[in-house]
């Protein structure tokens, strides 16, 4: 699952690199620019990154599946909340930066927990 995941991504990055190559992009506003943009996609991995490991670890503590998602997806929402909290005064804010990190939480989250 982890490989499959890690294609998808390795995929969309491509994608991502040959759409804004591409001058007569259509919608700037699409769900195209939203995965083609390299602030998106740092916060997506960053917030799978976190929560995984986190999701790992209250698995392998608690043997409670439900709980460890919830626990996973917490902390990586925490911390991108975090990081949008510490740009309203050192960057740009952006609300597209916090689906991003649920999109990343979510995924890093769900995926530890597979049992083949």
């Amino acid at each position: 699952m982890r490989w499959l995941l890690i294609c998808i991504l390795w995929s969309s990055n491509i994608a991502a690199q040959s759409f804004m190559s591409d001058p007569n992009s259509p919608n700037p506003s699409s769900f195209k620019v939203f995965l083609a943009s390299t602030d998106k996609q740092l916060h997506m991995a960053g917030c799978y990154m976190i929560s995984s490991w986190t999701t790992s670890y209250a698995y392998n503590r608690t043997a409670d599946k439900r709980k460890a998602i919830l626990i996973g997806f917490g902390a990586g929402m925490v911390a991108g909340i975090a990081k949008e909290i510490s740009d309203i005064k050192y960057g740009n804010p952006d609300w597209a930066d916090i689906a991003a990190d649920a999109i990343g939480s979510g995924l890093g989250a769900v995926s530890i927990t597979f049992t083949f």
